[in-house]
């Protein structure tokens, strides 16, 4: 006997409200199980002081106290708290930055991805205050060690010099007028502006400049712009003077740990002036260890492998050389410096390097314990524009 049409279309129709409703109830309990995992790995599992793939602290658990509640910080240092201790933070950033290109979307975490696979961080803008404040700073250092020979290496960023390679609609600051901004704000009669911008010119392939998945620039581009260096400081440095080597076939920066990419590679090389070994020794002094190389090969074995360059970012590195020379230097510098100081062993019986992030010794002290003949700054803009340490670290 055939049922009714519409007793056969209301059983049709609860089929489907029990489907529903099973799909529902499936959903649901795979969530409550998920939370319910991540919350009990919350509490058993140790907070980590750093992520290795985005490079950074993560936050700690903040104190409870009156004023924090009071000003509301406890409340946002909380939740930044839950967000960078939350397990498998990595894989789930992961997912999320490959479920989100499937659905179009070029941005994860201030990283974008543009063409050919090159991860491009966001710019910093220009604060003319801030800006005003460093370059005095450095004005009044030129002038007190006015015997120094003074020289700038600003690098523009990625953004600048790949914009063709940019996510479609995306647009950036024009860099190259910031740099001009910078340049004109800075005096001093034996200061010279190294032009990284011109040092580019003679490359043919501008994506050998930059990595695809971190924000440095490259081996290459930084023995540009120390060749551009020795030729205003009259060092003698030719490129055949030096080997370039990769070391690492599968690095990956930050802006891809920031994205969540892990399929791109890149290749990371270093570049030593030939018969190098055994010429110099690195002294780390806040860690009293004393090395006879740049070159921390240790680091190939993690997972930030362009710390290979120096071991990382210390408060001060000094280095004496061998050199044939009675030039010092004293070096200011961001991470775009660490590849480029190798370079610079030849030429220098002594090297100090200051970080100004780390740094929070008297500044006075070092110069008035050397004589340097040269002052060099190497850094990129979007660090340079953001930076809010180098003033003090100047005045000190």
């Amino acid at each position: 006997m055939k049922l009714p049409f519409r007793l056969k279309q209301n059983t049709e129709q609860g089929e489907k409200r029990n489907y529903t409703s099973l799909v529902c109830l499936v959903i649901c309990v795979a969530f409550a199980a998920f939370l319910a995992l991540h919350t009990l790995l919350f509490l058993v599992v140790p907070d980590r002081a750093m992520s290795e793939n985005e490079n950074r602290t993560l936050q700690q658990k903040p104190k409870l106290t009156l004023s924090a509640i009071a000003d509301g910080s406890y409340m946002k240092q909380y939740e930044t708290y839950l967000t960078d201790q939350f397990p498998n933070r990595d894989g789930l950033i992961s997912f999320h930055s490959f479920f989100s290109s499937l659905l179009g979307h070029r941005e994860q975490n201030g990283v974008y991805l543009g063409k050919r696979g090159f991860l491009f961080e966001a710019q910093t803008p220009l604060d003319e205050e801030r800006l005003q404040k460093t370059t005095d700073a450095i004005n009044a250092l030129m002038a007190q060690e006015k015997h120094a020979q003074c020289a700038m290496i600003l690098a523009p960023n990625s953004t600048y010099v790949l914009k063709k390679y940019l996510p479609y609609g995306l647009k950036m600051d024009d860099q190259k007028a910031q740099l001009t901004t910078v340049k004109n704000a800075l005096q001093g009669e034996k200061f010279s502006w190294v032009s990284v911008l011109k040092s580019y010119e003679k490359v043919e392939d501008p994506t050998t400049l930059y990595y695809h998945t971190d924000h440095h620039w490259t081996t290459r581009a930084a023995l540009r712009a120390f060749l551009s260096l020795s030729s205003k400081w009259n060092l003698g440095a030719k490129e055949k003077s030096f080997n370039i080597e990769a070391v690492s076939k599968k690095f990956s920066g930050v802006l891809a740990a920031s994205y969540g990419e892990r399929k791109i590679k890149d290749v990371l090389e270093i570049c030593a002036p030939k018969k190098s070994e055994g010429t110099y020794t690195v002294s780390y002094e806040s860690q009293s260890r004393v090395t006879a190389s740049v070159f921390d090969t240790e680091k190939l074995d993690q997972r930030n492998q362009y710390e290979v360059f120096l071991g990382g970012n210390y408060d001060k590195v000094v280095i004496q050389t061998l050199a044939e020379t009675e030039d010092t230097l004293l070096l200011f510098k961001d991470s775009f410096a660490n590849c480029l100081i190798p370079m610079l062993t030849p030429y220098f019986t002594k090297i100090v390097i200051i970080d100004p992030r780390y740094f929070s010794d008297s500044l006075q002290d070092i110069v008035d314990d050397n004589e340097f003949t040269h002052i060099l700054f190497v850094y990129n803009l979007n660090t340079f524009l953001a930076d809010k340490s180098l003033a003090g670290v100047l005045a000190s």
